[in-house]
């Protein structure tokens, strides 16, 4: 029970992050959401491993360099968007990434995929497909902090 107390807190703040405002009426339709997507999910939540205590500190300075870069990126695209000759040549690369952990890989990927100006499109193993709005911004991928940030993560899971 104190498990699914724990889902369910997780699921109606994601979804409250989500929402456009802040109402009661949005508080309650997340908890009546959250408490049948626990109910009926037969399968674990398995984050679990990645939601420690001890993991808290580097959560958090994932979560802020990613908001920080997800700023930036907003900026060099409406940049982009609002010059008079839209200097834009797609292209679509693959990153192979050292994140050994599926779900830590997969973050990387939505990350990336938050990131305007850049979308995971697959995930094949290790390596991620990623287009990107121009070439500056493959070159960008080569050193990402994000996923040093993950790495870190993976080896304190990994001991």
């Amino acid at each position: 029970m104190k498990n699914n107390i724990l889902k369910i807190s997780v699921l109606v703040m994601f979804f409250i992050v989500l929402s456009e405002k802040i109402s009661f009426l949005n508080i309650v339709f997340g908890l009546l959401i959250a408490a049948l997507v626990t109910t009926f999910n037969k399968e674990e939540l398995r984050i679990n491993r990645y939601m420690k205590v001890k993991l808290l500190s580097k959560w958090i300075k994932f979560i802020a360099t990613l908001f920080i870069e997800v700023v930036k990126a907003n900026i060099q695209v409406a940049m982009i968007t609002l010059s008079k000759n839209m200097d834009v040549e797609p292209v679509i690369v693959t990153y192979k990434s050292v994140l050994k952990d599926e779900f830590l890989l997969t973050v990387l990927a939505n990350s990336i995929t938050l990131t305007p100006g850049t979308m995971t499109v697959d995930i094949r193993g290790n390596n991620l497909l990623i287009h990107c709005l121009n070439k500056e911004y493959s070159k960008g991928l080569a050193n990402m902090d994000m996923e040093v940030m993950l790495c870190g993560i993976e080896g304190e899971l990994n001991g």
